[in-house]
Parts: C-alpha cells; structure tokens; sequence
C-alpha cells in the first residue's frame, strides 16, 4: 500500500481537481450507518410485525409471498406510509441520530468524511459519485464552509451547474432518503436512466476515479457503466479492505489501474489527506504542517508495524531541516549574522520540536535510535574536509541541536524517561574535519558562546545566562499544554540544565586537572527557589539523598548508576558553580 498511497498521493497534489471519488457504504461503517440493504429488512420486519408475524428467515421472500412483488423502497413505503413527510419521518432515524447515539458520536461524520471535507476545502478534490442515502459527507462540507450541489436523481441533472464551473458536486446515484427515489434492489441497481447514466459516463470519462466503500458486487449498472468508458487519461484506483472482489480486480484492469489494499476508509483518507497537505507544506510552509507531523507520528508510534513509517518520518523531516540550514561559515560572526542564523534554524526545525515532544512521551525503546540519529546530524561538524571556516562562526551550526536537546531533554523530566536521557547524552559525533569524536555534551552547551559576545550578538540587554534565556523564550510556548504554569516550565527547565551541567562533567571528565561545566538559569534562579516554603527544585535532588541507587535518575543508569558516583561529580560541580559570580 505504502508505495501507491505515495504515487496516488502525488497524483492527486500536482493533477488539482481531476480525481472524482466513488464512495459506498463502508465509508459511513464506521459512524453507524446502516445499508441499504440492512433498511430494507428491517422495514420488512416492521412490516411483518402488523401481520403478527415476528419473526422470519427470509425477509425478501416473506414480502414477495404477502404481497406478490419484490421489495424496494417504494413498494414497501407504501405499505407503511402513504405521504411524503411521513415517509421522510420513517426513514430519518436510519440516519439521523437519537440522543444515545449522539452522545457516542454514531451518525456523524467520520474520520474519512472529514479528511475528504480538507481536501475538498483545499481544492484537490471537486467531485463525488455515491451509492449512499446519507448526508453525512454534506455535514463534513459545510462544517469547513463548503455548500456543494447535490444530485440524487436523474431530474436534478438538467438544472445543475456544469460540473467545470461547479465549486463542489455530489451526484448520489443511488439517491437520498430525503428524497425517498431510492434504488436499491438487485433489479433497480441493474440499470439507471438514460440521462443518469450519460451523466456518470461522462464524469468516468473525464476524471480519475478513487473508490472506497465500494466493492461492485451489487451496482450492476454502475460497474457497466464503467466498463462502457473509453477514456483512462487518469489512473484509477480500486480499494478494498481483507479481500479484493473479483468485479474490483476486473474494473481496475479494464481501466488499467489499480487495487489499493487499506485498513479502513477512515485511516485511508486520513492518511491521504495528510501526505497531500504535507507536499503542499514542503512547498508553502503549511501551517497545519506540524499538526499534520505530530497527528502522524501519534498513529504511528502506537503500532509495532509502523516503526518503518516513524524512522521515515524523523528521517526525512531532519533532511528537511537539515538542508535549510547548512551553508559555508566562512565570514564574520556579529550581531546581523547570529541572528539571522537564529530565525533560519528556528524556521526549519518549527516541525521537528513538537516531535520530539510527542515522541518522547510515548517513545519505547525501540522509537528511541530515530531522536538517536536526528540529534546526531545537528550536532556533526558542518564542514568537510578542505572546506574553509571560522571557528567562532561555525558554532552557528548548532544552534538548532541545542533547541532540539533542550526540548528532548526537558520532555525526558517530565515524563521521566531518565533511561532515553542518559542514552542521548552518551550520544558521540564528529567535532572537527577529523573522524574524531567527542560526547555531545561537549559540542552543544548553554555557554558555547562567550556570555559578553552572546550578549552583544541578542541585543536584549545584559543577561546573565544569554544563552540559557533565550532557549528558555524560545521554546517555553512549546510545552503550554503540559506544563501550564510558569513555575512548572522552569523548574523543569533548570533540573535539566543541571543535569546537563553534571553529566557533563561525568561525561568528559576535568580537562588538563581543572573541573568547569556549563550552568544556565538554575544558577541565578536557585535562590528564588530558596525562598519558597516548598523548595521544588532543591527537593528534586534531595531525592537521591534518600533514596540513593533507586533515585529515578540513577535507575536509569545515569552516572553508571550509582549514588557514590553521582554525589562526588555533585560536589565538584557545586564548588565549581560557586566561583562562578553573576554581575
């Protein structure tokens, strides 16, 4: 599937307009929907009942023996009802839902009539041919501002607007329970009026066909119409969900295209609607681009056999990112050429960082290699071999692996995956033209900067931390849905950094006998945190006081997991960060 949904995908992004849907009843199953099929019997039963008669094997049958004719909509109605409105009144709660139903969300617009109802909005999609009584693809429409043109029987077809300058047309061949002209019976389906079938030719003629929800065995006319086109100047495509019907296979080789195996309609027009809005957004920066990034990554990150998809997805948004920022870093380092950079590495990886989020919360182990290699291509030295730089320069390079390990990193305390954290922070890559490799640690830190040249390069005063703080702005709206209150962001904020700041130490050792490591914002907020009855910051790392080796961090294999080793890195870290004077 994966490669025609890409190839259909594309079709449908770069040909605007030309592919018409053919939908049938699986794709209302999921909203409770029954079929046309299922209304008739039931109806028969109602029937059955004024006779006394409760209970019967054959409905069909039954009604051919009481009244001599075979069952459709009509001839049963008027054993029922005889008016219009009280037609309408009967058939309405087949489709309409009660107030149990709409509390379970039954009789409403699916998943896959929504998705149809975006792409339709956004203009790749301007025509659907159904066999369903329902309106439930008409609420999706109008819920995103769309009135389409309805036709349900042949009579509608002399007044309506031309299919080329319609906005949007539903032909429902089949007809409307509104209506109450439905077909539905083996005879009635064998067959539609002249103007009808002209009509449907034509639209089979001129688009590319996709059907869902539709399997051929019962619209015997319909499938003839098909078979009676001409024209494929665009490719069809038959899906199908467990087992591809015969009449499916010979209709997609008659038209030369193809059987599409799906899981459902409403994952498979949830997922077509996502790669297309995620090409528009490789070419127009998308808005919705990383609700459509994260909403897949969700889906995928839950079931074993979509690991491929989700190693893909990472893979290719950080070659996105990636290409958006490399460039040669040859020239000055000043205020204009920081910032620049900065909104540049922003812009690219705007996708990546909610990601990351996402995928951290509910990451097991094996989602993990993907963060892995990400992080790794944004922190690998940007230069290669012969090329030329500045070294002060080419620190511009990680700015955006820095943001990536803040939010990946903040994520991990506070879903306490402490296990993922110290596996990033083993992380090793290249640092120089070399194949030379040093922690990760080591190459991105709050202080990669000189505090006074950051300072002068953000031009929002003198900061302590200038670097720290403007990681701290940057992505703070990132984590307003599960860190709501300030307190709560900085406080896991500065845990992090702290953490940073001692594995680093632990992670590549006193350098020439001298112990130093990085220090952001905790530094100067810690005696905020002094000051408050409950100390929340302070209280986290008391912790490991009490409970030693099973300290969450620890359990997690952080410094090799052991207290003794975490208290002495502790205490080298503390004495140096209190020679450290914030002015």
């Amino acid at each position: 599937m994966n490669n025609l949904l890409t190839t259909l995908s594309f079709s449908i992004y770069f040909n605007k307009g030309v592919y018409a849907l053919l939908l049938g009843s699986g794709i209302s199953r999921s909203a409770g929907i029954p079929t046309g099929w299922n209304i008739v019997t039931d109806l028969i039963h109602k029937l059955a009942v004024q006779y006394g008669t409760s209970n019967i094997d054959n409905p069909e049958k039954w009604f051919e023996e009481q009244y001599g004719e075979s069952p459709n909509y009509s001839t049963i109605l008027s054993k029922l009802v005889h008016t219009q409105t009280e037609r309408v009144n009967l058939l309405k709660p087949y489709f309409e839902p009660n107030e149990e139903e709409i509390e379970n969300h039954l009789k409403e617009p699916t998943k896959a009539h929504r998705a149809i109802a975006q792409l339709a909005k956004d203009g790749y999609i301007k025509l659907v041919l159904t066999t369903n009584f329902d309106r439930l693809l008409e609420k999706a429409l109008e819920d995103v501002g769309i009135i389409p043109q309805v036709i349900c029987h042949s009579d509608d077809i002399d007044g309506a607007i031309p299919l080329v300058h319609a906005g949007f047309t539903i032909v429902k061949i089949n007809g409307d329970y509104i209506d109450c002209r439905f077909l539905n019976t083996e005879d009635e389906l064998a067959d539609y009026p002249d103007k009808l079938k002209d009509y449907v030719l034509r639209i089979v003629n001129e688009f590319g066909v996709i059907t869902c929800g539709w399997s051929g065995e019962w619209d015997k006319g319909l499938v003839n119409i098909i078979r009676s086109s001409e024209n494929r100047r665009y490719e069809s495509y038959f899906t199908y969900c467990n087992k591809c019907e015969n009449t499916l296979k010979e209709l997609a080789t008659f038209r030369c295209g193809n059987v599409l195996a799906i899981e459902n309609a409403d994952s498979f027009f949830t997922e077509l609607a996502e790669r297309v809005m995620a090409l528009s957004s490789l070419e127009g920066n998308h808005p919705l681009s990383k609700d459509i990034a994260v909403e897949r990554l969700k889906r995928y990150i839950v079931k074993s056999e979509k690991i491929i998809l989700y190693n893909d997805l990472f893979e290719n948004e950080a070659e996105r990112a990636c290409n958006k920022i490399i460039q040669y870093y040859n020239f000055p380092l000043n205020s204009q050429t920081f910032n620049e950079c900065l909104k540049r590495h922003l812009n690219a990886i705007d996708t990546l960082l909610p990601m990351c989020i996402t995928a951290v919360r509910w990451s097991k182990p094996v989602h993990e290699q993907a963060i892995f290699d990400m992080l790794t291509r944004f922190v690998e030295f940007p230069i290669k071999c012969g090329g030329s730089y500045q070294s002060e320069t080419v620190k511009l390079h990680y700015l955006s692996g820095l943001l990536l390990m803040y939010v990946v990193g903040i994520s991990c305390i506070k879903y306490d995956k402490y296990s993922f954290l110290n596996k990033i922070l083993h992380i090793s890559a290249r640092n120089s033209i070399h194949d030379d490799k040093v922690n990760i640690t080591g190459i991105i830190h709050p202080c990669i900067f000189d505090r006074d040249i950051a300072n002068n390069f953000i031009g929002h005063g003198n900061k302590y931390t200038p670097i720290s703080t403007l990681i701290h702005n940057k992505i703070r709206s990132l984590f307003n849905s599960i860190l709501r209150e300030d307190l709560d962001f900085d406080i896991t904020f500065d845990i992090f950094e702290y953490l940073y700041s001692l594995n680093y130490l632990y992670l590549n050792g006193e350098e020439f006998g001298r112990v130093w490591v990085p220090w952001g914002e905790y530094k100067w907020r810690a005696i905020n945190y002094t000051r408050m009855t409950n100390d929340p910051f302070n209280s986290f790392f008391a912790e490991a006081d009490k409970l030693r080796d099973n300290w969450l961090p620890l359990k997690g294999n952080m410094f090799d997991g052991k207290y003794s080793t975490y208290t002495e890195t502790k205490q080298k870290v503390d004495e140096f960060l209190k020679k450290i004077y914030l002015h």
